[in-house]
């Protein structure tokens, strides 16, 4: 009978422990599966206008991030060459480096190949709207 209650107990805790733990991925406001990927900087927002970041005289600002789903990010381009860790959660995900907060974007739109994002850096409160295709 001990052992019955003591086995009993275990996985009642087990269940609870299990139960109560909730994926980060279920506060994003899109599937996950969508993000995850590799995706390429097209175009930036310049003066209200959209001018294309892949030709000349824009390709200084290109830019890619890949997404993989264990939490974990890389980059390069105009922004940086690196990766670290984000969250996602809302419409907000957050690129980290070495545990602080690099990029923030504000995503305004996020199909399985074109993302519209509004880009902060590093708390800095100037943002930046781009857009970026899966590839």
């Amino acid at each position: 009978m001990k052992k019955f209650l003591s086995m009993t107990l275990l996985f009642t805790a087990m269940f609870l422990t299990f139960s109560a733990c909730s994926s980060d991925d279920d506060d994003f406001d899109y599937p996950m599966d969508t993000l995850y990927g590799s995706w390429e900087g097209i175009s930036i927002n310049v003066n209200g206008g959209w001018v294309n970041i892949t030709e000349y005289p824009y390709t200084k600002f290109a830019f890619s991030i890949k997404f993989n789903s264990d939490g974990t990010y890389s980059g390069r381009g105009y922004f940086g060459n690196g990766s670290g860790t984000y969250t996602a959660k809302g419409k907000t995900i957050i690129t980290y480096v070495n545990g602080k907060e690099y990029l923030r974007y504000e995503v305004k739109s996020l199909s399985n190949n074109i993302a519209e994002l509004s880009m902060t850096v590093d708390g800095s409160g100037e943002t930046l709207e781009v857009k970026a295709m899966k590839k």
